[in-house]
């Protein structure tokens, strides 16, 4: 892998965090997802704190496969619960949304860890 694809990953990888992150600090405040405030408010930070290392060490290879599979689940889970729930709006694709850049974060790492 040359240089230049090596910064393109780091960049996906930017914009995975903050495509992620996004979501998830709404969610944490929508009433719609009020049920779930505190377990996606610890989703969030954990994810904010990956970001944040992500930025000093510009490798995700801290990130543990089980930890990693572990946050992959809980948003898949939170995914399940909201996406087609009828009482919710348009909101309902957030949780969606979170599944689709958590599998992106995941790819990314994927790729890091294979150059």
């Amino acid at each position: 892998m040359n240089n230049k694809q090596k910064e393109t990953i780091k960049n996906d990888i930017q914009i995975a965090f903050a495509r992620l992150i996004g979501p998830l600090a709404i969610m944490s405040v929508l009433d719609s997802y009020k049920t779930k405030h505190e377990e996606i408010k610890k989703i969030l930070n954990i994810i904010i704190n990956w970001g944040a290392k992500f930025e000093i060490e510009q490798d995700l290879d801290f990130i543990k496969s089980d930890e990693l599979l572990n946050v992959y689940e809980k948003i898949n889970n939170l995914n399940t619960e909201f996406l087609y729930n009828p009482k919710l709006g348009n909101e309902s694709f957030l949780s969606d949304e979170i599944v689709i850049w958590i599998w992106q974060i995941m790819e990314l790492r994927k790729k890091l860890i294979e150059r």
